[in-house]
């Protein structure tokens, strides 16, 4: 144990180095290694997406579920071939994703009832100016507004608003394979400072998604609030795949659809004979060829070379017809059922 200094030793040492007669030396501080940055990457302790990114791994495959339910939406609404692919995900704080905006815009809030937390649609000039066009039957030519305006104009916003219904239920669909989310529709701001349901340092995710319109594009973003994402956390930690109920409910109407214009061909078959080649070949002009089929009974009705039905010869409005009288495919369905 290191000897303790009594009071008339350390007023001696005090009075030698006021004097002089003891010099005193700064301690020397230690050297800091310098550190090589190739081989140990810096790390920026305040920065959270690589822990967002692990955790919420499941918002990769909602998203890319988001767009191919809105491509399919929009393009049943416009009549138009769209085309809608995400550019990029960014996880940023609330005030930089802000301050990339430029006006006028449009930032429609959803509130996720269960997670009290916010998601909102950003809709941009270029993309707003696009939707107006396509949805009134322009020219499908692109096309800048040449105003300064600060704010979009009542036809637009209504253009908006009618965009943003549909792409709300497009999310909550998108949602249902990992989480049933209901998003309830808040209002529409034309500036970012007035949101106040998400702070300035608030973590978001912002996903840019390019939408062309025929010959029309721009760009469109969804913004989600992560922190409230923390209480379903082990919903969103696996990414699940599967076939969206939606689409597979939208091909089955598209071909039911098809279908339905099809054009098929119908016989009525009036009856059959068989006769060799030399009966044929001795066949004239007067001749009476007598069918096995009895004048006063139904005939078989063929759809495409299947019979389906059967029916009356008969005279409808001075137009030789066919009245039907049996469904023959009830009745193979009766005797599949009978045995």
């Amino acid at each position: 144990m290191a000897e303790v200094l009594s009071q008339n030793e350390i007023d001696a040492l005090l009075t030698a180095v006021s004097d002089g007669n003891v010099k005193a030396t700064p301690p020397i501080p230690k050297a800091t290694p310098e550190i090589d940055s190739t081989k140990y990457p810096l790390y920026d302790l305040t920065s959270q997406e690589k822990i967002t990114k692990g955790k919420l791994v499941a918002l990769k495959g909602i998203h890319e579920r988001f767009v191919t339910l809105l491509r399919m939406s929009m393009a049943h609404s416009f009549k138009k071939n769209i085309s809608i692919k995400i550019n990029h995900t960014e996880f940023v704080k609330f005030r930089e994703y802000l301050a990339t905006l430029t006006r006028p815009v449009n930032l429609t809030l959803f509130e996720c009832e269960e997670l009290k937390g916010t998601m909102i649609i950003t809709s941009r000039s270029s993309f707003t100016y696009s939707l107006v066009d396509a949805y009134y039957g322009g020219s499908d030519r692109p096309y800048i507004k040449s105003t300064d305006a600060e704010s979009f104009t009542l036809i637009e916003n209504e253009v908006i608003k009618k965009f943003m219904q549909m792409a709300q239920k497009d999310l909550e669909q998108a949602w249902n394979l990992n989480y049933p989310m209901k998003l309830n529709y808040q209002r529409a701001e034309s500036n970012g400072v007035f949101i106040g349901t998400i702070q300035p340092n608030d973590l978001v995710a912002v996903v840019n998604c390019e939408v062309e319109i025929e010959n029309l594009t721009g760009s469109v973003d969804l913004v989600v609030q992560l922190h409230p994402l923390d209480s379903i956390a082990h919903a969103l930690s696996v990414n699940i795949t599967g076939q969206i109920p939606g689409e597979k409910e939208s091909w089955k109407q598209h071909w039911l659809k098809e279908l339905m214009d099809m054009d098929f061909e119908i016989r009525g078959v009036l009856g059959q004979t068989e006769k060799s080649l030399k009966e044929i070949r001795q066949m004239k002009v007067g001749d009476v060829l007598v069918l096995g089929q009895d004048a006063a009974s139904s005939i078989p009705l063929l759809i495409q070379d299947v019979a389906k039905f059967k029916g009356m010869i008969g005279v409808f409005r001075g137009n030789n017809a066919v009245r039907l009288t049996k469904d023959l495919s009830k009745e193979k369905e009766e005797s599949k059922d009978g045995k």
